[in-house]
C-alpha cells in the first residue's frame, strides 16, 4: 500500500510504503497530534499519511513508542537519527512521548489496533492531560477534538 498526499502537493520524500497487513510504528504523542491535527487540519507533513491510513483500517495494528516512527522517516525535519524541527526536539519529543505512554496505560512497543486506541486516546487524554504535556500547543480545543473521536471522522 502507498499512501501519499495529492497529486498537486505529492513528494516523493513524504509517502510511506506499508503493507497492509504490518502493524504501524506510532510515537505515543503522535495520537494526541493525530486528534488535533483531524479537527483543525494543520502544517504537520506526515500526519495526513497516518491519518488516512487508520480512518483507511480501523483494525489495523498500531504500535506505539517513544522514539521515532513511521511518519518521522519521510518528515523533512529528520536526519535520520532526530527531530531537528528545533534544537531539543527530539529529546522533548521522547519525554512526550514517555509521558503519554504513562497516560494511555501503555508500554513502550505495545500494540494495539487503531480502534482501541482511539477508544483509550478519547478516555484517558482529557484536557488536564493535555495541558500538562502540551502546554505549548492548543489543549482546549484538542481535548474537545479528542473527546469527540476526530480522528475516527465524528464532527
Amino acid at each position: 500500500m502507498l499512501l501519499q498526499f495529492q497529486p498537486e502537493t505529492r513528494n516523493p520524500k513524504l509517502e510511506i510504503r506499508m503493507k497492509p497487513k504490518e502493524a504501524l510504528t506510532v510515537r505515543a504523542h503522535h495520537l494526541g497530534c493525530l486528534a488535533h491535527f483531524a479537527a483543525f487540519g494543520g502544517t504537520h507533513a506526515t500526519l495526513p499519511i497516518l491519518l488516512a491510513a487508520v480512518r483507511e483500517d480501523p483494525e489495523r495494528r498500531v504500535r506505539v513508542v517513544a522514539g521515532p516512527d513511521d511518519i518521522c522517516v519521510p518528515c523533512p525535519f529528520w536526519d535520520g537519527v532526530r527531530c531537528n524541527r528545533e534544537p531539543g526536539m527530539e529529546e522533548k519529543n521522547r519525554a512526550k512521548d514517555r509521558a503519554f505512554l504513562d497516560a494511555l496505560g501503555l508500554k513502550d512497543g505495545e500494540t494495539k489496533t487503531a480502534r482501541e486506541l482511539s477508544k483509550l486516546v478519547r478516555d484517558r487524554l482529557t484536557l488536564d492531560v493535555l495541558t500538562r504535556f502540551c502546554p505549548d500547543c492548543l489543549p482546549g480545543p484538542c481535548a474537545d477534538a479528542v473527546a469527540r473521536g476526530a480522528w475516527e471522522g465524528r464532527a
